[in-house]
């Protein structure tokens, strides 16, 4: 089938099914994004783009925009709770800094960017205000239902949808979600409201015996954001959410006798958000038929290696690359999943192993921490920990 001939419905209009519906547009193929929200949201998080993500990116023609909304640090450090003494990770001028580019920015404005494109390589193929709500497979191709509205047929379907997937649960039933012990805190500070010393553009993670927080600055509309977002050591929680609102006294409570610059952070944010960090167990495959799971609706992880959005572009990439090929929808699909699998879960685990290096009791005792920290971002260890994952090149897989 011709690229042009094929039709591809793509359920989400999140980071990875924008990146996927992008990447067929430019080859030709047509493409139907139906996303459940009615509007697009807040301003969000902040995201770090590392270079196995950017490279997809800049593949879209998205890299002189990406260079726009970027707001890049000078330096990467990892502070100790309490003194915020600092041990720099990697600055512009380090030998591995092209390696270990990151683009700092805001979420909204990577969505926006990604949605201005999509809209002009094919005009009005983003559905607002359609909830997927399942799907039913033919030997030729699947029809997709939504909530209220009419159904739609297409020759694929992209479960972009992401951790409560809908695509996933016909798929698989429920699958079973695994809490971690940790809880998370966001929020995004206006950069004003931060004194003065402590405005450097850094992308800062502090550490600490049984929490750690990770900062960087942003930008919106000229100006500029200090994003955050911390975990803490937790054995309760029910909720799975990154909307839930949360207090700002229960947020100081869990980072009480943190340096003054993190109290700084937390109290100047409008809005603190709280969820609970949950996995879910291994799916034994990522494509059925005409249908195929992307992002976090087949490989959500913790955020500690900030790899899910990196992880969902990798995936749009290589979705592009099998289906724009000679071979057949559900041979291509299979393919996709025998080139992804493997290494999305791989990188989930890797996140997960690093609560257990950001949250450490060596890291309570002045004498101890210094050499733990000296030990775990030693210039050998931030390579081993990093370089195999940034040196994945999405664009040369599954061609």
């Amino acid at each position: 089938m011709a690229n042009a001939e094929k039709k591809v419905v793509i359920s989400g209009a999140g980071m990875g099914g924008l990146a996927t519906a992008l990447g067929l547009a430019r080859k030709g193929v047509q493409v139907a994004v139906y996303e459940q929200a009615p509007a697009h949201r807040e301003l969000g998080a902040g995201l770090w783009i590392s270079i196995n993500g950017a490279r997809v990116l800049n593949d879209l023609g998205l890299g002189p925009d990406l260079e726009k909304i970027n707001l890049p640090p000078i330096d990467r450090v990892v502070r100790l709770w309490n003194t915020a003494q600092a041990w720099s990770v990697y600055n512009k001028g380090a030998e591995n800094s092209k390696e270990h580019t990151l683009y700092m920015v805001l979420r909204y404005e990577l969505h926006r960017i990604l949605l201005s494109a999509l809209e002009k390589a094919q005009p009005g193929c983003i559905h607002l205000d359609h909830k997927c709500i399942g799907y039913d497979e033919t030997n030729d191709g699947v029809t997709v239902h939504f909530e209220g509205k009419p159904s739609v047929k297409a020759d694929v379907l992209i479960g972009a949808d992401g951790v409560h997937s809908k695509v996933r649960q016909q798929m698989f039933g429920e699958v079973r979600q695994n809490f971690t012990n940790a809880i998370a805190w966001r929020g995004l500070v206006p950069i004003e409201r931060i004194s003065e010393k402590y405005r450097t553009p850094m992308a800062t993670t502090w550490v600490g015996p049984t929490a750690h927080i990770t900062s960087y600055p942003v930008q919106h509309d000229g100006r500029q954001f200090i994003s955050f977002s911390g975990q803490v050591d937790s054995q309760q929680w029910e909720q799975e959410s990154w909307s839930e609102p949360g207090e700002l006294e229960a947020c100081l409570g869990d980072f009480e006798g943190w340096h003054e610059q993190v109290i700084e952070m937390i109290s100047g944010a409008d809005v603190l958000y709280k969820w609970g960090l949950f996995v879910r167990d291994e799916l034994p495959t990522w494509a059925r038929g005409h249908v195929a799971l992307a992002g976090d609706a087949c490989h959500s992880m913790v955020p500690y290696l900030g790899q899910g959005v990196n992880l969902a572009f990798e995936d749009s990439c290589v979705l592009v690359n099998v289906l724009t090929g000679d071979q057949g929808i559900e041979s291509a699909l299979q393919q996709y999943d025998a080139l992804r699998r493997e290494r999305g879960y791989k990188v989930a685990r890797a996140s997960m192993d690093m609560l257990r290096v950001f949250h450490h009791a060596d890291l309570g005792k002045e004498q101890r921490a210094r050499s733990y920290i000296e030990k775990q971002w030693s210039k050998e260890k931030v390579r081993e920990r990093y370089d195999w994952i940034v040196s994945y090149n999405a664009l040369t897989v599954g061609v």
